[in-house]
């Protein structure tokens, strides 16, 4: 499966939900401009969706670092949820498990935000 993805806003969260095999910076190079744009508008608090992402080398990982670290530059926060079990062991193995805020559902990655928002 190839790689897609979809960015949507929702009561001040943005939602980035990714499908397929993240393999290559090129398949993702519009995801960095769409995250400026939510930024320019006030978003800073992501929930990056994995639950649909099948497979993601470190290519993948070093988008999930600029696009958590644009976030927190800002004042904000991206929550990774969903992680299959093979990706889950990829920032395992890498431990950047220690560097991400990462929950097993969107409602916990939701609650997360607006718990740090308070």
């Amino acid at each position: 499966m190839a790689f897609n993805y979809s960015i949507n806003e929702k009561e001040e969260l943005v939602f980035l939900e990714m499908q397929g095999k993240l393999v290559d910076k090129a398949e993702a190079i519009d995801i960095g401009a769409e995250v400026e744009e939510q930024m320019a508008s006030g978003h800073n608090r992501f929930i990056i969706d994995l639950s649909e992402l099948e497979y993601m080398n470190s290519t993948g990982l070093n988008i999930m670092l600029n696009l958590m670290n644009k976030c927190r530059n800002n004042g904000g926060e991206a929550v990774i949820t969903g992680s299959t079990s093979r990706v889950k062991s990829l920032f395992s193995v890498t431990k950047l498990d220690t560097v991400f805020t990462l929950k097993d559902s969107r409602d916990e990655a939701v609650k997360h935000l607006k718990e740090l928002s308070q």
